[in-house]
């Protein structure tokens, strides 16, 4: 089984992932539920666990959402009601990573050119896996890019990043 593709996407994205779990970890309680530049901090968490869940699930699967009835708004659409502690929020992100493990787990270099989901609802565009992919590595690095930025306007450093998962 030829996995040279894979296992190279598979660690872009898991060394995204660790950079998200670092913000996470250092992010000082003060910061947490403020709102800056445009969102409450744990907000942009929040927004980009849930599009992992979203794409990395199987056909067959529905979009399962652990807090549709706090009115947190994922994806931005009001300030959110509700607060969501670190603590809830580490627990999300491990969900997520778990998810996504399970979702490349098993799978080869042939399926990165399949199409995710055989017949795509009306409301997905085409993309294949390795779309599905890339385009998470990209939204995640957004998203630690725009809470690095939060950082950096408050004096926090978040030391260096790793460049290689091995």
């Amino acid at each position: 089984m030829d996995n040279i593709l894979l296992n190279s996407l598979k660690d872009r994205f898991f060394l995204s992932f660790s950079m998200l779990e670092k913000i996470i970890e250092i992010c000082p309680d003060e910061l947490w539920n403020k709102k800056v530049f445009g969102f409450v901090f744990w907000q942009q968490l929040l927004h980009t666990f849930y599009g992992i869940c979203f794409w990395f699930r199987n056909e067959n699967s529905e979009y399962y959402d652990p807090f549709k009835d706090l009115n947190v708004y994922p994806e931005f659409e009001k300030d959110p009601e509700n607060i969501l502690s670190k603590d809830i929020i580490i627990n999300f992100c491990a969900e997520t990573k778990e998810i996504a493990i399970k979702w490349l787990n098993g799978k080869d270099d042939n399926w990165l050119k399949l199409l995710f989901f055989n017949n795509p609802p009306e409301t997905l565009e085409k993309f294949t896996n390795s779309d599905v992919i890339i385009e998470q590595i990209r939204h995640v690095m957004y998203h630690v890019g725009h809470c690095n930025a939060i950082f950096r306007e408050n004096g926090i450093t978040t030391g260096e990043w790793k460049y290689y998962i091995k």
